[in-house]
């Protein structure tokens, strides 16, 4: 998995110990004090605004929510999924109590 400088800054640890802990469930905790109990789908590198000159490349991570708590800063869909990636990554990623981001 190739990372920009930007992405390398916040997802690169959790990006490269994913493979320990993909099977788990995860707290996602973003700064605003909202928070998602979830389970990892799958990542894959994604664009964003590929429609016009600002285009784009990064990784994303696809989750399917368990548990939501107050309004994560995030999309879920009516199926419970939902994207993050550098842009929208949660400032703590918890595995059984132990911070893995």
């Amino acid at each position: 998995m190739y990372l920009n400088n930007k992405e390398e800054k916040i997802i690169g640890k959790f990006s490269k110990n994913l493979y320990k802990y993909d099977k788990n469930n995860m707290l996602l905790l973003w700064e605003n004090g909202s928070s998602v109990l979830a389970k990892l789908d799958t990542c894959f590198e994604d664009e964003i605004d590929c429609e016009n000159e600002t285009c784009e490349e990064l990784w994303s991570f696809s989750f399917k929510a368990i548990l939501i708590f107050k309004n994560p800063p995030v999309f879920i869909t009516q199926s419970n999924g939902f994207l993050i990636n550098y842009h929208n990554f949660p400032k703590e990623i918890l595995v059984d109590g132990v911070k893995i981001n």
